[in-house]
């Protein structure tokens, strides 16, 4: 019973103290006390003699050590014939090792000492990183100066290099957003301007080792280089190692590289850009134009501007979009100035296709208002909130607070600006946020880029206004060039060419309805050699490759019309450019290219060899699909002694050398049996053929996606 009374005592002495308390009313009544002040500690700034920037903080918590250098550079400097060195450069600067210790040797020692580091260049800086234990300092400084002052560039980690660019370039189309945002920069920037610019298999397979080396010469200096280093250690035995590590490094007397100036073009982008790409069911949309840099006057004001439009949960553009209306899945809008040159300002969504043009007019609607009047106040604080809070996540590391100050003094901002930004936020008002809202986020001045199926929307894209197409087709490699066709070249051309066919089966060539081949490949890949079983079969301008590998049997059909593949892990539409290169194969096929070579039109291009045997080589071209392969025939026998085109065999598309060493016989028709297959003067496989069957029973059913 003392129990019951004790709980009925304290139950009514709550009830009393909750009576006698003022209730709240909502959330918005809460009032809370200011943001305190961050204080945050301030890294030594000093210069070595040889004018290389150092920035040093001390930070006892844990037992580490960690510097990172940016150094003055970009691949927006390389040429433009040469778009990718920037990139490959600073990858094998780290994978290729030093002129004393290769990449595998450092690899093992980074692994014993529990250490990384890491190399890049970026568009508009190079950057160097390692971190290890506080005990082995001095060994990881030792290695960060070694890999920046004495990269050895070996041609075979150039070459994995260069083959993953171009790996890369095959798939840049696969992800929607990151097409819409590539395309975006390309229209606001233009596509041949440093900051719109990307690799092409040709830019990539321009550059060469000395090049690398080249660029590495001009850009990494001391002078160009800024060294922050933070973590356990006493500051005046850190300055030691660093002058032990760096201060022997002799200025290079190079230039400090200029920044590469923006088109004013770029400042009048506005209009309609459509990429129509049929294989998605959702669209992304970017309104935007060319802004600023973070240190113009207006910076401020439109980074609350862009918080308010669409920030995130609260924001005028998802409270529209996405919670009133239903009609997107994600929806944004950024001020993206950068340090040394206007960056791009721009709202967004991803919505379903039926939808696209109205996620386009609403996202113009809310553009329209900011315009018109000021925020409210709730909406105009919560925005500033939001921004001047996620500030102290630029705090929560020394590592971060001496990156932070590198990145001023490489812009050539004050050392102070972080604060400065803190306190400009604080001070933007209302009638700011209206006057840059009307000064810039007029959407009749803004660039539209849609990337959807227009098949499937609501209204056709030229509702909006005129329309501008973009084209992203990846351009092909080019081949070899040749001479200008002659009389006597066209003449010899057709000679050889009806040799070959005679030589190669002649009128039973155009007999053969279909083939199935099956065939051992090994296939040179970066990790070695990998023996696989293959299979073939060609019918009516359609195509099933099967490849049995370790981890399972590996399908990729063409209907006629379209690519699709098969894996362990399921069956899936392959990208339109898998559907180009299957009908490019059958279209250069020897037998049907030798069986319609009447309507072709072949030039010889002369005398050559092809592992030591004597050829002449014949460009051969279909006027109706624009295909060409370069033929190379015995001029004793006829048979065709090789090949090479423009093609991809397990990765990026180059120039493809088949050699044939063999070949079987069966009715009459010659068959290639042992080929090697080179690209770029590399080889890539070797092909052996066990069986070759020619028109048996196969249903169209056995090309269709299953």
């Amino acid at each position: 019973m003392r129990i019951t009374k004790l709980v009925f005592c304290g139950a009514l002495a709550v009830s009393v103290a909750i009576s006698q308390t003022k209730p709240v009313a909502s959330y918005k009544d809460i009032k809370y006390p200011p943001l305190h002040n961050v204080k945050v500690p301030e890294p030594l700034r000093y210069e070595l003699a040889n004018g290389m920037v150092v920035f040093i903080l001390e930070d006892h918590e844990l037992p580490t050590f960690g510097a990172s250098a940016m150094i003055h550079t970009g691949g927006r400097l390389v040429p433009a014939d040469k778009v990718g060195l920037g990139g490959i450069t600073g990858s094998v600067m780290r994978t290729g090792g030093t002129t004393t210790r290769s990449g595998d040797d450092l690899d093992k020692l980074l692994d014993r000492l529990g250490a990384s580091v890491e190399t890049g260049i970026q568009a508009d800086a190079g950057t160097a990183f390692i971190s290890s234990l506080k005990e082995d300092a001095d060994t990881a400084l030792s290695i960060l100066s070694d890999i920046m002052r004495n990269p050895a560039f070996p041609d075979d980690k150039i070459a994995l290099a260069k083959t993953q660019v171009l790996d890369s370039i095959g798939r840049r189309n696969e992800d929607s957003h990151g097409i819409v945002q590539r395309e975006f920069s390309h229209v606001i920037y233009g596509k041949g301007s440093p900051y719109g610019r990307q690799p092409e298999y040709d830019t990539v397979n321009a550059i060469t080792r000395q090049d690398l080396v080249q660029f590495h010469h001009q850009y990494f200096q001391p002078e160009n280089v800024i060294l922050g280093v933070w973590g356990d250690f006493k500051t005046a035995d850190m300055k030691v190692l660093i002058e032990k590590e760096f201060g022997s490094w002799p200025r290079g007397g190079m230039p400090k590289p200029e920044v590469p100036p923006v088109d004013p073009a770029a400042r009048n982008r506005s209009g309609v850009y459509v990429i129509d790409k049929d294989d998605v069911n959702q669209s992304e949309v970017l309104v935007g134009a060319l802004g600023g840099k973070r240190s113009d006057p207006d910076y401020y004001a439109n980074v609350v501007t862009s918080q308010i439009l669409g920030g995130g949960f609260g924001s005028r553009l998802l409270n529209r979009i996405r919670t009133d209306e239903g009609l997107a899945y994600s929806t944004f809008a950024s001020w993206g100035a950068q340090y040394d040159h206007p960056g791009t300002y721009l709202a967004g969504a991803g919505t379903k296709s039926g939808t696209t043009i109205k996620a386009i007019r609403l996202i113009k609607e809310e553009l329209k208002k900011m315009g018109e009047a000021e925020p409210k106040d709730l909406e105009f604080q919560k925005a500033k909130d939001f921004i001047l809070k996620g500030q102290s996540f630029d705090f929560d590391s020394t590592a971060k607070i001496v990156e932070r100050l590198m990145t001023y003094e490489y812009s050539g901002y004050p050392l102070d600006t972080l604060k400065k930004f803190n306190e400009n936020i604080a001070k933007v008002t209302k009638a700011d946020v209206l006057r840059v809202a009307k000064q810039y986020w007029q959407p009749e001045k803004m660039a539209i880029v849609i990337l959807g199926k227009t098949a499937d929307f609501d209204e056709p894209p030229s509702s909006l206004g005129p329309v501008t197409n973009i084209d992203i087709t990846i351009p092909k490699p080019k081949s070899a060039q040749v001479g200008a066709a002659t009389d006597e070249s066209l003449a010899r051309g057709r000679t050889l060419l009806a040799k070959a066919r005679q030589a190669m089966g002649g009128d039973k060539l155009a007999s053969v309805k279909n083939v199935v081949q099956k065939y051992d490949l090994i296939a040179v890949t970066p990790q070695g050699e990998m023996a696989l079983k293959a299979e073939s079969t060609h019918q009516n301008g359609k195509s099933l490759e099967k490849i049995t590998t370790p981890m399972g049997e590996m399908l990729q059909g063409y209907d006629g019309q379209k690519a699709w593949m098969k894996t362990p892990g399921g069956v899936q539409d392959a990208p339109p450019a898998a559907a180009k290169m299957a009908k490019d194969e059958l279209d250069r096929d020897l037998v049907s290219l030798l069986a319609n070579s009447p309507k072709l039109k072949a030039q010889a291009l002369g005398s050559s060899k092809l592992e030591g045997k004597d050829v002449e080589g014949v460009l051969v071209t279909d006027p109706d699909t624009k295909m060409e392969v370069k033929l190379f025939v015995d001029p004793a026998t006829g048979l065709v002694s090789g090949r090479s085109y423009v093609g991809a065999m397990m990765g990026a598309p180059g120039e493809l050398q088949e050699t044939y060493l063999e070949y079987k016989d069966v009715n009459g028709i010659k068959f290639p049996s042992h080929a090697v297959v080179s690209q770029n003067g590399s080889k890539r496989a070797e092909i052996k053929v066990n069986d070759v069957a020619i028109n048996t029973e196969i249903a169209d059913s056995v090309f269709a996606k299953p």
